[in-house]
């Protein structure tokens, strides 16, 4: 039992760390979706990690990020793969 339980552990620690290190930063425009310059948080909602940092990332509090914004966005440390 004890195998099986630590076999299932091993797989899923290889899967997360394999997911993680395949994550890029997605393209500015590719996020903007209606193309009005800026990406606004229902934009990136689906992005965990950018929600996680969007009251930094906002910077003027306008409710979206303009593209001098998005360029401090900082990817998890295990995707960056630097830190």
């Amino acid at each position: 039992m004890k195998k099986h339980i630590l076999s299932t552990v091993f797989i899923s620690l290889i899967s997360v760390t394999a997911q993680a290190e395949t994550s890029a930063v997605i393209p500015f425009n590719d996020l903007d979706a209606n193309h009005d310059d800026g990406v606004s948080a229902a934009e990136a909602g689906a992005l965990a990690d950018i929600s996680a940092q969007w009251s930094m990332l906002d910077v003027n509090g306008d409710g979206q990020l303009s593209r001098d914004e998005y360029a401090m966005y900082e990817l998890p440390a295990a995707a960056a793969g630097t830190r």
